[in-house]
């Protein structure tokens, strides 16, 4: 069962506590007023501790976590102006010379500072919120006793700004018995706090200045109302959380630690989307080889194919080529034939290349060489040996000749 989260303002000497809805309202639902003023006491520890147990008593809200804001009494918010600073370098350095910009105060404060829209290349502006560490603290300490949680310390001024808008007003004025609190607010931002002393010129001096019209007044028979308007609004608009030193160390342990685990949850994260994307690519990558395989198998076949294929295809064109420039035998012999003399008959035909040897026998071999001269297919008709002569026994001599000629191309 989540814990209930309860409203309460505090101010020197009176609790209003309201259990906060999902809006702001102002009905007090629990009041009480101390019989001495908040201190660092013993007795008002212990009238504190036991108007809070009231409280959850009243309210039925048990182990309640408590949004607390400061009215006031306790607090102090202005407007202060730096040099180009970063929020951080100007929360600190209000925190070392407090007394410098809050001269009223005398004692260790919580600091809060947050910034405002300002002029572009000019000054910072910023809202600085003071408060005594020792009444955080108190309050701190007695909320625990009491079996409270602490969601947040604020000044009353971030309710009663949240509260402003949702009225339609920008000007929220609250007077107590010597002074008055300004508040300026837009859009449920708080813009600045003026704290003017309760006199009717110089108030309405000062509401001059801030340019409203129709403000909403709370005179100081009107604070318990304005408490509760503070209570039920209190934790809607932390721009100015007052953070104790001991909470603020631990939000900054705890946030090292939350950055430490993201930072680590981050690398295993990128180290896990690695490994899968390794994963994916290795399980494309195998299948990329399979299908690599299968077109290796038919690319190769292909390839034999072609090889074969290309082949073929050379010896039909040497084929081709050797029948385009074979000689013509035909013819060659019918001019060698029609070349010889009558006489003359041929023993062997020989042909290596482009030439071609001829051997016959004839009764007069010259007249062989000059029958071959007309062959138009022979070129360089000439004797390739000795002629030899035989006597025969029944006839004339005869005689054997070799004749060697070069075959002429026939395009």
């Amino acid at each position: 069962m989540r814990s209930p989260l309860v409203g309460l303002a505090v101010g020197q000497r009176d609790l209003v506590a309201t259990r906060r809805a999902a809006g702001p309202a102002s009905a007090t639902a629990w009041r009480r007023t101390l019989s001495v003023e908040l201190a660092d006491s013993p007795q008002a520890r212990e009238e504190l501790l036991t108007a809070l147990a009231e409280m959850q008593e009243t309210l039925v809200a048990p182990n309640a976590v408590l949004a607390v804001t400061l009215l006031p009494s306790l607090v102090q918010v202005r407007v202060l102006r730096f040099p180009r600073l970063r929020i951080s370098e100007i929360r600190g350095v209000v925190a070392r010379d407090v007394a410098k910009y809050f001269p009223a105060v005398r004692d260790l404060q919580v600091v809060a500072v947050a910034p405002l829209a300002g002029e572009r290349g000019g000054p910072t502006a910023v809202l600085a919120a003071a408060a005594p560490a020792w009444i955080v603290e108190i309050i701190s300490d007695v909320a625990r006793a009491a079996g409270c949680g602490i969601a947040s310390f604020e000044p009353a001024h971030a309710g009663w700004a949240t509260w402003a808008t949702s009225r339609g007003t920008g000007v929220v004025v609250v007077e107590d018995d010597g002074r008055a609190e300004l508040v300026r607010a837009r859009h449920g931002k708080l813009l600045e706090v003026r704290r003017t002393p309760n006199f009717p010129a110089r108030l309405d001096a000062a509401l001059a200045e801030l340019g409203e019209a129709a403000p909403l007044r709370f005179g100081p028979a009107q604070l318990a109302e304005a408490a509760a308007i503070a209570a039920s609004s209190a934790g809607f608009n932390l721009e100015l959380e007052l953070v104790p030193g001991a909470e603020a160390a631990g939000r900054t342990r705890r946030t090292r630690r939350l950055a430490t685990r993201l930072w680590i949850a981050a690398a295993a994260s990128l180290v896990l989307a690695l490994g899968l994307h390794r994963a994916a690519l290795l399980r494309e990558l195998s299948v990329f080889e399979q299908a690599r395989a299968v077109q290796r198998v038919a690319v190769e076949a292909a390839l034999a194919t072609r090889e074969a294929s290309l082949g073929v295809q050379a010896r039909v064109a040497a084929l081709a080529r050797a029948t385009a420039e074979a000689p013509s035998w035909t013819a060659i012999l019918n001019q060698v034939a029609v070349g010889l003399p009558a006489d003359a008959y041929l023993t062997s035909l020989r042909s290596s290349l482009d030439s071609v040897v001829i051997d016959g026998v004839a009764s007069r071999a010259a007249g062989v060489f000059e029958g071959l001269q007309t062959a138009t297919l022979l070129a360089g008709v000439r004797p390739a040996g000795p002629i030899r002569q035989e006597v025969r026994d029944s006839g004339p001599p005869i005689e054997r000749f070799t004749a060697s000629a070069t075959l002429v191309r026939v395009p």
